[in-house]
């Protein structure tokens, strides 16, 4: 008799862990089922966000192809300005691979150039187009336009960096120029690049103030301000690019 209830006993022992472990086994299975579908959410969720974030950097590239539209147009209304971003960006890059930064960095500095004059769009007519010197108040007014450039662009996450040399191009090496009175390496690489492109297409192109000057003019003004307004080191490497340029060619 006392084996009979011992067997009892342990049968209903076995049937009760083989009933525990059928419930683990559904729980865990029931857990596996809801890890698989968190999984394929998050993978949902994160496909989802990759396309997002892809719209978002289309739609700031459209973005900027415009902003680049509209610097062109205001370039085109003036017969003197009229190429002048595009030039500017070229030249700018060549500096930037000369000088040693990386194709990416390069870039940055081009597009910059591209866009540095782009807060022109807020200066008057009658002051961009003037053929005489400007006054106090009408150099205000032209003083603005790397602020106002940069005020434009910043909103494009992208084109931080940009942003910072369109805001810069007119600061100088000893600290004379704007917006910000930014002097030698506190000035951003790129916007150091993109003054000195700018200033050597500005002297080599015909202006309402000024004639066109020759190659080696300009390239003799510039040397006497390097170390000056224009950094050093940066405008002698452009200035054996140009001077090593084919005449037909500005770098």
């Amino acid at each position: 008799m006392a084996a009979d209830v011992a067997l009892a006993q342990a049968l209903a022992y076995a049937r009760d862990l083989r009933a525990l472990y059928e419930v683990s086994r559904a729980r865990e299975e029931e857990a596996n089922r809801a890890h698989d579908k968190l999984r394929a959410a998050y993978q949902q969720a994160l496909a989802y966000a990759v396309d997002l974030r892809k719209s978002h950097r289309q739609m700031q590239r459209s973005v900027l192809q415009s902003l680049l539209g509209l610097a062109n147009a205001l370039e085109a209304k003036d017969e003197y300005t009229r190429g002048h971003s595009e030039r500017v960006a070229g030249l700018a890059q060549r500096l930037a691979l000369a000088a040693g930064l990386g194709i990416a960095e390069a870039k940055t500095i081009a597009e910059a150039g591209l866009l540095h004059d782009l807060g022109k769009i807020g200066v008057p007519e009658h002051i961009l187009r003037k053929q005489g010197p400007l006054t106090d108040e009408e150099w205000i007014a032209m003083r603005r336009h790397p602020l106002t450039g940069a005020q434009i662009v910043a909103p494009l996450e992208f084109f931080a960096d940009a942003a910072l040399i369109v805001r810069h191009h007119h600061e100088r090496h000893d600290g004379s120029g704007y917006p910000d009175g930014l002097k030698g390496d506190g000035i951003p690489v790129g916007a150091r690049i993109v003054a000195i492109a700018d200033v050597y297409d500005a002297l080599t192109s015909e202006r309402p103030y000024r004639r066109k000057l020759a190659r080696a003019e300009a390239v003799q003004i510039m040397r006497d301000d390097a170390g000056l307004t224009l950094e050093p080191r940066l405008t002698e490497l452009f200035l054996d690019l140009v001077i090593d340029a084919p005449a037909d060619r500005s770098v």
